[in-house]
């Protein structure tokens, strides 16, 4: 086995499961759809492309920031389909600010999961992290390490810069992962088509894992001109 990780980080991310029509919620962590997703993209793929080998890994997220929620409008004028009738509608979308995970993808074909750090790293289409106004910054991927999700999720040092840890009070990174075996937990967030004539998506289990305990009371002084030099 073979884990991909990803530091995924931004102003602004978006990670919706169950949003619908108006209303454009996200979830508090990294969907395993929307990572899918960008992945596709970075291959080069199309919407209509089966996503079948890239939905057979065993998926997990630390979640080593959990950012703040912001709330934003949007409004559209629409009109009838001869164009006509124009009226204001307001859509509510929210995003996490500032937040920082780590998402580890376990696949069994080494060469496989090459080929998408590689893309991660080349890709053919824009990357963005659940919508498209959600730039990742990076290092996006980290590394690809020769051991199991959960030991690989748990062993990855706190991605929270050292500078920032001790203005957080923070003791446990939680860790939630696939189940293989049924929970009381379930997320639809496997997609089976990112068709725009047919989106479809299907259950997955998921648990909570014993999470990585971590120290934030270093302190270290910010240097803003550090990566200047």
């Amino acid at each position: 086995m073979s884990t991909l990780l990803l530091r995924i980080s931004a102003p602004l991310q978006s990670w919706g499961s169950k949003s619908k029509f108006d209303i454009r919620d996200t979830d508090y962590y990294p969907t395993k759809s929307g990572i899918v997703g960008m992945i596709a993209a970075a291959l080069g793929r199309s919407r209509t492309d089966s996503l079948e080998d890239l939905t057979q890994c065993n998926y997990g997220v630390r979640i080593d920031y959990q950012g703040t929620i912001l709330s934003d409008f949007q409004v559209t004028e629409m009109s009838d389909y001869l164009g006509k009738g124009f009226n204001s509608n307001i859509s509510h979308r929210n995003y996490l600010s500032d937040a920082i995970f780590l998402v580890g993808l376990e696949y069994r074909n080494e060469r496989f999961i090459k080929e998408i750090a590689d893309a991660l790293g080349h890709p053919k289409y824009p990357l963005f992290l659940g919508r498209r106004s959600c730039p990742p910054t990076l290092p996006l991927v980290l590394k690809v390490v020769d051991d199991d999700l959960y030991t690989a999720l748990k062993s990855e040092e706190w991605l929270l810069p050292k500078w920032r840890r001790h203005k957080v009070h923070i003791r446990y990174l939680r860790i939630i992962m696939d189940s293989l075996t049924p929970t009381t937990s379930i997320s639809k967030d496997v997609p089976v088509s990112f068709s725009p004539f047919k989106r479809e998506y299907r259950n997955r289990f998921i648990k909570e894992m014993p999470p990585k305990e971590v120290v934030s009371d270093i302190v270290e002084e910010h240097d803003p001109m550090k990566e200047l030099r």
